[in-house]
């Protein structure tokens, strides 16, 4: 059984196990008052659910909703001048950052999932103020999501943790559910998700955020709630209204809204100097500075990689970096120097075969030594035959340029026996 079905089945069991009717009778009125959790007051017939601690209920234009808030001391000097060069972004609106993550009712998303927490959180000061929205009733969502509209719209960049696939798709698709307001606030969004599996994705197993923390931010979690049993906690205190099953839903969001803002900061000192960083993690920087255009930068660090892999230092795959480096040096016009790197990782069989197919292209292209690429597409193919594990792109590539070369050594040797007799 699914983790959704077993979602599912314990959200169907909470609305069936709801009172009907429950209401609190106004003494001029009539009319029925919040209940505790804030369900009643939109005539949703909540039944008494105490609130988790320090949630207070906040009145919209669409109801209430409760709400978590708490102010939080943060050391760092806020800049943003890396960060905002690299990425394209303004310096003021990164300077505005809006940290954002959602807790729901399930897991892969959909028009069925709901989410019940988003936790924002934001520079206020010289500290970060953390806000939590907190569904008491399914009824309170359209007050919820209108309570975030508010806070993005103040947002210079939304922040997110994987949350350009999955967090913002999902609000979005509940404004659409609820009939909402369309016009939202759009801000540039950036997803740390996406720097995180650049830079520092070669020496880590993966890039999940509790992962990033340990291995990037020496950040610890004790007892935390993983994130698969967080539905079934919120089902389980719409069913019996006990809010200590929440306290650890609560703690687990407020984790993830803090590290990503520890975690920018991480990436400003990263991208603004190397020079204390890993090999492995100045390796994901290299990549990450040369898929953003800036090819001087990624050749300085691939320089300085492929020195220090020379003499020994730690870096899992040589070759990688040669091949890198050559192929930037070659777009530059630098093709002597590219060569000399091409030429050393095949004459020392780091990263051969792809080596190989660029030094041959190197040789034909721009030293029109057809000659001497023939023969390093011959030797890479006879030493792909005997590999332990053969790869049939690499194979098909060389024979083709190998066809290629022939075909073109034969009509040049055509050419000088027609001008020579």
């Amino acid at each position: 059984m699914t983790a959704d079905l077993t979602a599912l089945r314990a959200r169907i069991a909470a609305i069936a196990a709801r009172p009907r009717g429950f209401s609190t009778p106004s003494s001029s009125t009539g009319a029925t008052s919040p209940s505790p959790a804030g369900g009643g007051g939109q005539g949703g017939g909540a039944s008494f659910k105490a609130l988790p601690a320090n949630c207070e209920e906040e009145l919209t234009p669409f109801g209430p909703v409760l709400v978590r808030r708490e102010g939080i001391a943060d050391k760092g000097d806020g800049d943003v001048g890396a960060l905002a060069t690299c990425l394209g972004l303004a310096p003021d609106e990164l300077r505005r950052p809006l940290f954002l993550d959602t807790e729901t009712t399930g897991l892969s998303g959909g028009t069925g999932t709901v989410a019940f927490m988003v936790g924002l959180a934001w520079r206020d000061g010289d500290g970060l103020r953390l806000v939590q929205y907190f569904l008491g009733d399914f009824n309170q969502e359209s007050a919820l999501l209108w309570a975030v509209g508010q806070c993005i719209s103040n947002a210079g960049v939304l922040v997110s943790y994987n949350g350009r696939s999955f967090d913002w798709p999902l609000l979005q698709t509940r404004l659409v559910m609820r009939r909402a307001d369309p016009a939202w606030p759009s801000p540039p969004h950036l997803d740390l998700l996406t720097l995180a599996r650049r830079v520092f994705k070669p020496r880590l197993p993966d890039c999940a955020l509790q992962t990033i923390e340990q291995a990037v931010l020496d950040l610890h979690r004790a007892d935390d709630l993983p994130g698969t049993l967080i539905p079934g906690r919120y089902f389980a205190w719409l069913r019996t209204g006990d809010p200590n099953v929440l306290d650890p839903v609560f703690t687990h969001n407020r984790q993830d809204v803090l590290s990503m803002a520890v975690l920018l900061a991480r990436f400003e000192s990263v991208l603004r100097s190397s020079d204390d960083l890993d090999p492995l993690d100045r390796f994901g920087r290299a990549r990450f500075m040369e898929a953003r255009g800036f090819e001087r930068e990624a050749i300085r660090e691939y320089r300085w990689l492929w020195s220090e892999a020379r003499h020994g230092g730690r870096l899992m795959a040589r070759g990688a970096v040669g091949l890198r480096l050559a192929r930037l040096l070659r777009r530059e016009g630098r093709w002597r120097e590219a060569r000399a790197v091409l030429e050393e990782c095949w004459q020392t069989q780091t990263y051969p075969y792809p080596a190989a197919i660029e030094l041959a292209k190197l040789l034909e292209h721009q030293a029109r030594d057809l000659s001497a690429a023939r023969r390093i597409v011959s030797d890479a193919l006879g030493l792909l035959v005997l590999a332990a594990v053969p790869n049939p792109q690499w194979r098909l590539d060389l024979e083709r340029r190998l066809g290629r070369l022939d075909r073109r050594l034969g009509s040049y040797a055509d050419r000088v026996f027609a001008l020579n007799g």
